[in-house]
């Protein structure tokens, strides 16, 4: 993505539709890794993993006391830095694509950078009791306004909601199903919103031992794309 790109055609121009895969060019591989940054992102996230077939659905009584375990749990938490890992698998691309950053959550502020293999990162502020979000690039720093930001204010919830556990309590934007995988836990979000539904299938997230922080996002998108994030080196502040 160039600084001059408006956001509209950022964000329009990878969901046009599925293409078989083709060798793009340096300025177009450019432009789909900017698509895969944000997109990835939310925060966002490879189609469900060989994993998910060793799952077990736990009961509603179970489920209800999971959740409140990880409510409890993650509302203790004022704060996360961690590393993370995203491998993207795109029908745009022969190969998938692997990028390295940081993301670190305080109170209502998010920001989720990329160091490899380009530079860009999403910042989500609070100012005046409103949240705004900002786009750093090239050196530069711009805010997402109108639909745009409407549409990154809704990804970056979505990404806090993940990696603090509290989307599991958000039942007006998600139907929530809880497993076991061994001693680990994994919530199943499925999207309720006709607009979230046209951007995602399902989320898979993996708590930690202690409950109170995201390990692993898997997000499969409505297109049949997916992006799983791997979160390392967490450090928590509660």
């Amino acid at each position: 993505m160039t600084m001059n790109m408006t956001m509209k055609e950022f964000l329009e121009q990878p969901r046009r539709g599925k293409t078989h895969a083709v060798q793009l060019t340096p300025h177009k591989r450019s432009a789909v890794w900017g698509r895969s940054a944000v997109w990835g992102m939310m925060m966002i996230l490879l189609v469900t993993s060989v994993q998910a077939q060793t799952l077990k659905k736990a009961t509603p009584e179970q489920s209800k006391k999971m959740v409140e375990t990880i409510n409890k749990a993650t509302s203790a938490v004022k704060s996360i830095q961690c590393d993370f890992t995203q491998v993207r698998q795109s029908s745009m691309l022969k190969e998938k694509q692997t990028s390295k950053g940081k993301m670190s959550f305080s109170g209502k502020n998010l920001k989720w950078e990329y160091t490899e293999p380009h530079k860009f990162a999403l910042s989500v502020k609070e100012e005046n009791g409103q949240q705004q979000v900002y786009i750093q690039q090239d050196g530069k720093t711009r805010k997402a306004d109108g639909q745009s930001g409407q549409l990154f204010k809704g990804i970056a919830q979505i990404v806090m909601g993940s990696v603090t556990g509290t989307a599991l309590s958000n039942n007006g934007d998600f139907t929530v199903e809880m497993y076991t995988q061994g001693s680990q836990w994994v919530a199943k979000l499925t999207p309720k919103q006709s607009k979230l539904k046209k951007m995602f299938s399902s989320i898979h997230l993996y708590f930690n031992e202690n409950h109170n922080a995201v390990t692993k996002v898997e997000m499969k998108e409505a297109n049949g794309d997916g992006t799983v994030i791997t979160f390392a080196n967490t450090k928590l502040n509660e």
